[in-house]
């Protein structure tokens, strides 16, 4: 059934490709005279109509004025049609439903999938995987569509593509993605040393985020929260220990985490304490000054590794300088920015303030060997000055 609605699709769609009606005569070889008979009421032989609709990237349907329930429901035909990105056929599949339903996200977004997925595509497609991928960020407002958009282009455009767009466009999500999506873009350039670097360096840095994500918190003036709940923190700090155990080669802690085990060995003594546990504290505590003692005899910037030489890929990270670096070196002499670098610049100090500080001491702060704590974090802090 023809819409009368069809001589206002095609006056609109002439207007939107801003062409002229010689111009669109021009390229379906009918006269000028019979585009403005169509614009003006007339119906286009029916032969026709496949041409036209494929001109201007729409269906026939469209053309004609049906209505958005045959719409959506071809392109749900298509989602059940597509099978898995990778396969070849739903590539061609997906072009050919992007020709017709060009402003279509759910067909964006799967042909974005596609030629990212088809390996031996993805070179020949860049230009329209570049077009679908602008079009999601530019025009779709669903922000799981977004950021699928920008992980598949991000692993496949131009170095100054991926900085100057998605840095812009996206900056939030940049910085938290960046690392991983630049590991997955020596992934796809089958860069393997780069690659291997990359995940060695974001694995690391996974390990990090989790041993020193808290530790500000407990230098927060009005922190209520963290020191009324003394068992949690012991339960959290436990789980870094066990973690930084299972790290350690014979048995021995890694030197380049001497100082954390210690900054964590002291937190979870106050948390004892708080929970009234005494002596389990003192215990902690005990241990937590032998390993600060240890780990202020290293030279600051020394270059420290994990155990294992093959650990995160042989990554080593140096004792914070005197001008306060911290970086991740891996062995081809690549380095990258290292995150929570308090976990290695720890000092004799940082006992003494949590000492002095934290209200889970004030059980034991008349006890004569809190008191000898004391004095021996001092001693410590002035020989390292």
């Amino acid at each position: 059934m023809v819409d009368l609605k069809i001589s206002e699709v095609i006056l609109r769609e002439r207007q939107k490709n801003k062409l002229t009606q010689e111009e669109l005569a021009s390229k379906l070889g009918v006269s000028a005279q019979a585009v403005s008979n169509w614009e003006r009421g007339g119906y286009p032989d029916i032969v026709l109509l496949p041409q036209i609709a494929n001109f201007f990237h729409i269906t026939v349907d469209e053309l004609i004025g049906n209505d958005e329930a045959t719409r959506q429901a071809d392109i749900e035909s298509f989602k059940k049609r597509y099978g898995v990105h990778s396969s070849p056929d739903s590539l061609a599949l997906a072009k050919e439903y992007y020709r017709k339903y060009p402003d279509n996200f759910e067909v964006c977004e799967l042909l974005a999938f596609a030629i990212h997925n088809n390996t031996d595509a993805r070179k020949e497609n860049y230009y329209l995987l570049k077009e679908v991928c602008e079009k999601i960020l530019n025009e779709c407002t669903w922000e799981h569509t977004r950021q699928n958009a920008i992980e598949i282009y991000s692993m496949n455009c131009t170095d100054e593509e991926w900085q100057e767009l998605w840095m812009s466009k996206c900056p939030a999500f940049y910085s938290n993605q960046a690392d991983e999506i630049l590991e997955e873009r020596h992934w796809v350039a089958r860069n393997s040393v780069a690659y291997q670097n990359q995940n060695s360096a974001n694995s690391l840095m996974i390990l990090l985020h989790f041993l020193g994500r808290e530790y500000m918190k407990y230098f927060a003036p009005d922190n209520d929260m963290l020191f009324d709940a003394p068992e949690r923190t012991v339960i959290l700090m436990d789980i870094r220990m066990r973690v930084i155990d299972a790290l350690s080669a014979d048995g021995k802690i890694p030197d380049v985490l001497l100082g954390a085990y210690a900054d964590i060995a002291v937190k979870k003594a106050g948390a004892l304490i708080g929970c009234g546990r005494l002596d389990e504290g003192f215990a902690e505590l005990n241990q937590a000054f032998s390993l600060y003692e240890r780990w202020i005899q290293i030279p600051d910037g020394t270059l420290l590794g994990f155990g294992e030489p093959d650990l995160f890929g042989g990554a080593k990270i140096n004792k914070c300088d005197s001008a306060n670096r911290v970086e991740i070196h891996m062995p081809d002499g690549s380095k990258t920015w290292c995150p929570y670098m308090w976990l290695f610049w720890q000092t004799p100090s940082d006992i003494l303030k949590y000492m002095e500080s934290w209200p889970w001491f004030d059980a034991v702060r008349d006890e004569e060997r809190f008191k000898a704590y004391i004095e021996r974090a001092r001693e410590l802090s002035e020989n390292t000055k």
